[in-house]
């Protein structure tokens, strides 16, 4: 592609210079621009439509558009920044005020942001302006608040527009080019690479900073133009044309240096980049490696000293990969058994962008006890490694390599919700040996002094306690209320948990913050008892390599039951005395047999509460209801069969992608 003319003619060095000194180096704020470019490009094909009479109507903006993909406080700041320039391009440009000194102010008012994040803002405040432009020329002639509103604003009459159609159809295009390909800058090169500071990221952004001031001096002309509603002013219809003309050439010039400059930045990165990833390659495959070497790799070399690294090299290392959604719970149940192990080190590799949450990370930081040195952005290379290699997604992982620099186990979280510290060296012969050992588990295994100890000490003392989860506030409510009033018939206590739901981090916070109103107990760690059940079926289900999970196996059948009754939009309890499970309800048939207390009070009365249950639950019929069993993919493996829980069925087997934010 040949080079077009650059901006360094036209932008002198004291001009560069006062350009610069708007921007706050130490912020540089980075912006997810996707959604800001979904609603601009809406307003500007939506305007382009009313200009060319092909619209048949009026323009619909759907709000919401946006929202979801904001963090609403990052939303409301962007946004009262857009609104602000779109104030300034209302209010000093339709005056004719000097357009240097606007676009220096507008400059001074996004110094936080990057350059390419200005310009978009920029764009997009302008969108915003013309989208309210052309609504109210639309119905000033219908609309007798449109038409006063018009006149406030200074809207010219839509017949001296019109001589301008053709010439705007042609600015709009350009400015919808030139900001998705500012965005390019943002969301296509990758911030490790563009942070950099040689040829041709350097020239590259060198540029955009030169782009940034002339676009938003193009901006801030094309709003003066529009904006001059006296038909008596030095403007005349042609000069209105030919300025147009001339800024459109302007705009899409910007846009090819720009457009020249982003396929120069992405040849060399990606050339960078597999370059990067080759040489990992090597270094992960190379008989006896070093873990030094892959440390400093891995690490991107910040932050690490020769204490750090001889601490590190001296054990195990365990990597704990994930992106900033991993809980604080999960991570405080990390500390627990990290700081009780002597044989391993923890690494945190945090898999983010350049539109991280910086707030965020800290706080994840803050509370690990382990080796956090780390930057928070790697290196894309290891980032691919880390993907392609160790398959990450989603769902935080553990890489534990040697301290020779080779990976013993894939994943050691499973193993580590499992059986904690026991599971180390996290390898195929121990996991072997500790399911040859869990035949004496029961209740006590799931609930252990991680999970709950208060609760653990109620189950050695053989106390009567019920587990109950799920969804429904409402299910919740009728079945504690319901049972509450049975026990105090019967005269005995029971201790009632409350576990939450698998997989509903956000949605089974509301639901706890409204048990608590009501004073029900909330196991303490309900995120590693579904961590814990999750594990363990994942671990049984790949220990028998594709055989069937039967219903030979007691302790298992209840991990299941469990999943599969979450998995359900009711709720299930589990009713134990001690360690021993006694009875297993779905919600609504728990529902209608505690109803029908009178039916097996007697028995209950005479033999006790639970065996009472017990008798009448075995003596009913209870229909066979749809079993959902849903298990995270944890690694590249596909679970072995799975018996359904009820009826013995072997279960169909579904891939689900999800993405809830409750």
């Amino acid at each position: 592609m040949e080079a077009p003319t650059t901006l360094s003619s036209k932008t002198s060095e004291k001009l560069l210079d006062e350009i610069q000194a708007t921007h706050a180096y130490d912020d540089d704020r980075a912006v997810d621009l996707k959604p800001i470019l979904r609603i601009m490009e809406k307003i500007l094909h939506d305007v382009d439509r009313v200009i060319n009479g092909s619209h048949g109507g009026t323009v619909t903006l759907k709000r919401n558009t946006t929202l979801p993909a904001f963090d609403h406080g990052i939303l409301e700041a962007i946004l009262a920044d857009i609104h602000h320039v779109s104030g300034e391009l209302s209010c000093n440009c339709s005056g004719g005020e000097n357009a240097h000194a606007t676009t220096v102010k507008l400059l001074e008012t996004l110094k936080i942001y990057s350059w390419n994040t200005k310009v978009v803002l920029a764009l997009a405040a302008f969108s915003a302006n013309l989208g309210e432009f052309w609504l109210l020329l639309q119905r000033g002639n219908t609309n007798s608040l449109a038409s006063s509103v018009a006149f406030l604003r200074q809207v010219p009459e839509i017949e001296r527009l019109n001589a301008l159609r053709d010439g705007v159809t042609k600015l709009v295009q350009a400015i919808r080019n030139l900001a998705k390909c500012n965005a390019k800058f943002m969301m296509k090169l990758h911030y490790w690479y563009f942070s950099k500071e040689t040829p041709p990221i350097s020239e590259a952004k060198l540029e955009i900073i030169r782009a940034t001031y002339w676009t938003i001096d193009s901006v801030v002309q094309i709003a003066s133009l529009l904006g001059w509603r006296n038909k008596n002013t030095s403007l005349t219809t042609e000069a209105g044309k030919t300025l147009i003309i001339q800024l459109e050439k302007e705009v899409s010039q910007i846009y090819a240096i720009l457009k020249y400059h982003f396929k120069r930045c992405k040849e060399y990165i990606g050339k960078e980049m597999e370059d990067a990833y080759k040489s990992l390659l090597k270094l992960m495959q190379r008989p006896g490696g070093d873990i030094e070497e892959i440390l400093k790799r891995f690490l991107c070399g910040e932050g690490i000293d020769k204490f750090d690294i001889e601490k590190l090299r001296s054990k195990h290392v365990l990597f704990l990969i994930s992106d900033l959604d991993i809980s604080l719970e999960e991570i405080t149940v990390l500390n627990e058994l990290y700081q009780k192990a002597e044989s391993y080190e923890i690494v945190w590799l945090p898999v983010v962008d350049g539109f991280y949450d910086k707030e965020k990370f800290f706080e994840l930081k803050e509370s690990m006890k382990w080796y956090t040195a780390v930057p928070a952005i790697l290196e894309p290379a290891v980032i691919k490694y880390i993907k392609e290699v160790w398959h990450f997604i989603k769902n935080p992982i553990a890489v534990l390599l040697s301290p020779e620099g080779e990976v013993t186990c894939p994943n050691a979280l499973p193993l580590l919700w499992t059986w904690g510290n026991k599971a180390f060296p996290f390898t195929a012969e121990t996991e072997k040996t500790l399911w040859r050992d869990r035949y004496g588990w029961r209740l006590d295994f799931l609930v252990d002094d991680l999970i709950d100890p208060e609760l653990q000490k109620r189950i050695i003392e053989g106390r009567l306690i019920c587990l109950y989860g799920g969804g429904s506030i409402d299910w919740i409510l009728q079945f504690t209320t319901s049972i509450k009033v049975v026990l105090a018939r019967i005269g005995v206590t029971v201790e009632m948990v409350y576990v939450g739901k698998n997989n509903a981090k956000e949605w089974t916070g509301k639901v706890i913050a409204e048990l608590q109103s009501h004073n029900l107990r909330i196991l303490k760690s309900e995120r590693l008892f579904w961590a814990r059940l999750r594990s363990m079926l994942y671990l049984y289900t790949k220990m028998r390599q594709g055989r069937t999970l039967s219903k030979d196996d007691p302790f298992m059948q209840v991990v299941m039951k469990i999943l599969a009754y979450d998995g359900s939009e009711g709720g299930w309890a589990l009713f134990c005395k001690g360690a021993d499970v006694i009875v297993r309800l779905e919600g609504q048939a728990a529902l209608k047999i505690i109803w029908k207390y009178s039916d097996w009070e007697n028995y209950a009365k005479k033999h006790g509460f639970l065996e009472g249950l017990n008798y009448y639950v075995e003596d009913q019929n209870i229909p066979h209801s749809c079993v959902h069993l849903k298990l995270p993919f944890i690694s590249s493996e596909i679970p072995g069969k799975v018996q359904c829980c009820e009826c013995g069925s072997e279960m169909e087997m579904y891939y689900m992608y999800r993405c809830c934010k409750e």
